[in-house]
């Protein structure tokens, strides 16, 4: 993989391509470094939280049961094969 970081002057440009990269597929992707930054903000603030989704499913009985659940998962793993 060749990645080049470059700073273009003129509209133009011309690549060289590595003789062992002849007759393959390779890709070219060109992209400003500082727009990429910009998606990345945009997509945090466009992150939606699932939160409360599932409530009405939610079973009242077992939420108490909710903070112990995974000690006494591996508790009862464990001690069965005892």
């Amino acid at each position: 993989m060749i990645r080049e970081v470059i700073k273009p002057q003129y509209t133009n440009f011309t690549i060289n391509i590595p003789t062992n990269y002849v007759g393959r597929e390779i890709e070219f992707i060109m992209f400003p470094l500082d727009e990429k930054e910009i998606v990345q903000d945009m997509k945090k603030k466009n992150k939606k939280s699932l939160r409360g989704v599932f409530n009405k499913y939610a079973d009242n009985v077992k939420i108490s049961l909710e903070d112990s659940a995974w000690q006494n998962h591996i508790l009862d793993k464990f001690t069965q094969n005892d």
